[in-house]
């Protein structure tokens, strides 16, 4: 009597639990004070005795405190855990927001700002490792375009609302709701399970800078950077052209890239090696078509299909790069390399400030598009040159 062979076929993961979703609503809430209070807190400096200079420094000091508090914060979450540096991440983000209901004068505001940075620092880069941890890693890419596209509909929702409340109610209200709202997530986060992690050896040295996550985050860096050029100048620009309707452009982003977001995870998951090279060609191809546009723009029609463009581009890349960097590090250094891919955000994002201002003063808004197009060229060669694919 012959030997039965049976197939046992395992059973699918399930990616979309109670806790997966208790962690992508901590994400988006917090988010939402994140994206709620940066476009408000300039026009509070302005309307309480701040020049338009001093207005820029509330995102500026918000943005230095968290690149100097992530890489920090990354080693902590691998050697101390992830719950912890979570609740200290959202107190310290909760304290400035409960402080400025008082409507403090403006340089108590920028100063408390610094403090809201380092919570922004510590408790996004502790919300993005739980997100990992929770997610199954056979499903990882498409768990983090969902993780991700919490985000997408944060930037596209808050600014609008808080905009709103500050129109209609009052900037006492803003700072109250956004206080509540992050009292909620702070809330939310003691329902969390939190997976156990392997942690670094005792004795071993702090890891700052994952070294594995360098060149991920270093194409991140140049991605970031240069599409600061197109968050901080492409209203200006279009006004010039006598064009009222930049935000056409950034309704036009937001949709893509919700809907880019579960698409480009799903193709990582699917095909592997072959799914991050589709994701990332497609990702930087788009937007540099995107900036052509841009640099010849003449009407509507060419913000709507440049920010349609330049959403494939945020849906693709974002997670996409996300997932390498932190496969190549090491389990026990996890959190360090993703604290590395965040610090890259930051640093791309103020760096890009300062220097595309410059370019657009001495050069035009037109030659300074066309220029953006060369850090995404090198961004490419990084990513192909080193096969940066190669962690499937």
């Amino acid at each position: 009597m012959g030997k039965t062979s049976t197939v046992t076929q395992q059973p699918a993961i399930p990616l979309l639990t109670l806790n997966f979703a208790l962690i992508c609503l901590s994400n988006l809430t917090l988010y939402m004070v994140f994206y709620g209070l940066n476009p408000t807190l300039p026009i509070y400096i302005e309307q309480f005795g701040g020049t338009t200079e001093i207005a820029g420094l509330a995102l500026t000091s918000l943005t230095l405190a968290a690149i100097i508090s992530r890489p920090i914060t990354g080693w902590c979450v691998d050697k101390y855990g992830r719950r912890l540096f979570l609740v200290i991440g959202l107190l310290l983000f909760l304290l400035p927001s409960l402080i400025f209901i008082w409507m403090i004068p403006v340089w108590w505001l920028i100063l408390l700002r610094f403090v809201q940075g380092l919570g922004w620092g510590v408790g996004h880069t502790a919300v993005t490792n739980v997100a990992l941890d929770v997610v199954p890693p056979q499903r990882m890419g498409e768990g983090m375009g969902y993780f991700t596209l919490f985000t997408s509909i944060a930037m596209a929702l808050s600014p609008p609302i808080a905009l709103w409340m500050i129109s209609q109610y009052s900037f006492q209200s803003l700072f109250t709701v956004t206080a509540l709202v992050i009292i909620c997530t702070l809330i939310v986060t003691f329902f969390i399970r939190y997976p156990r992690v392997e942690k670094p050896s005792a004795g071993e040295r702090p890891v700052f800078l994952e070294k594995s996550a360098l060149l991920p985050s270093l194409v991140i860096l140049l991605i970031m950077f240069s599409y600061t050029a197109v968050v901080s100048f492409l209203a200006l620009y279009a006004l010039d052209l006598g064009l009222q309707t930049a935000g056409y452009f950034f309704t036009a982003s937001a949709i893509t890239t919700m809907a880019a977001r579960p698409l480009s995870g799903y193709i990582v998951d699917k095909t592997g090696r072959k799914g991050f090279n589709i994701c990332f060609g497609i990702g930087t191809v788009a937007p540099i078509i995107a900036l052509v546009i841009l640099a010849f723009l003449s009407s509507t029609l060419h913000l709507v299909i440049a920010g349609l463009l330049y959403g494939v581009c945020l849906g693709f890349i974002y997670s996409t790069i996300l997932i390498i960097t932190v496969r190549r590090a090491p389990p026990e250094r996890k959190g360090a390399a993703n604290a590395t891919y965040w610090t890259a955000v930051d640093v791309g994002m103020a760096v890009g400030s300062m220097f595309w201002g410059f370019i657009a003063a001495s050069m035009g808004y037109q030659l300074m598009f066309i220029l953006t197009i060369i850090p995404f060229a090198a961004a490419i060669f990084i990513y192909y040159n080193y096969r940066l694919s190669n962690v499937a």
